[in-house]
């Protein structure tokens, strides 16, 4: 099983929050200029929520999940 310290815990979290806001870029570029983007500008956004949504749990939950080194 892999092991996950605090830091990458992190660096994952501050990673996803990044995707989000992009998939949030992309929604507006696609609802606003009426481009086809592979996905609907609705679509984009729900994208952003659960990218977002993960991105707290990785956050908020490395204290707990991550950062145990003590096997289960």
């Amino acid at each position: 099983m892999i092991k996950h310290n605090h830091e990458n815990c992190k660096k994952y979290a501050h990673v996803l929050m990044y995707l989000s806001y992009i998939a949030l870029a992309l929604a507006a570029i696609v609802s606003l200029f009426q481009i086809d983007l592979w996905l609907a500008g609705t679509q984009w956004i729900l994208v952003s929520i659960i990218l977002a949504i993960y991105a707290l749990i990785f956050g908020g939950g490395c204290n707990s999940s991550c950062g145990s080194d003590e096997p289960e």
